[in-house]
């Protein structure tokens, strides 16, 4: 059975204040919103890829953004574009064990 996913709008003023400033925020009732840690851009060339995650209310969210341009020109952010709210999907943190393989020394 597929787990259902949680999704909540939150104002998009508030989410791009914590995540830009990588501070915390209050939404207009007060309730505080944590930032928690963002990824950092992945670059694949023309375009870029970032997310952030935070805390609502005992629970913890992500929004993604993207951009398009390059080093040497402006960048076109996705978020630029955002309404007035933003959906952002309900995460919760997984361990996640990798291996790699190392030259013998």
């Amino acid at each position: 059975m597929l787990k259902e996913i949680i999704i909540m709008k939150f104002k998009t003023n508030i989410i791009k204040e914590s995540i830009m400033y990588k501070c915390d925020s209050e939404d207009e009732n007060g309730h505080k919103i944590k930032f928690i840690e963002e990824s950092g851009w992945i670059d694949e060339g023309k375009y870029s890829y970032n997310s952030w995650i935070f805390q609502y209310q005992d629970k913890y969210y992500i929004v993604y953004d993207s951009r398009s341009g390059s080093y040497f020109s402006d960048y076109c952010n996705d978020s630029d574009d955002w309404g007035e709210y933003i959906e952002c999907d309900e995460v919760e943190k997984k361990e996640k064990i990798t291996h790699e393989w190392v030259a013998v020394k």
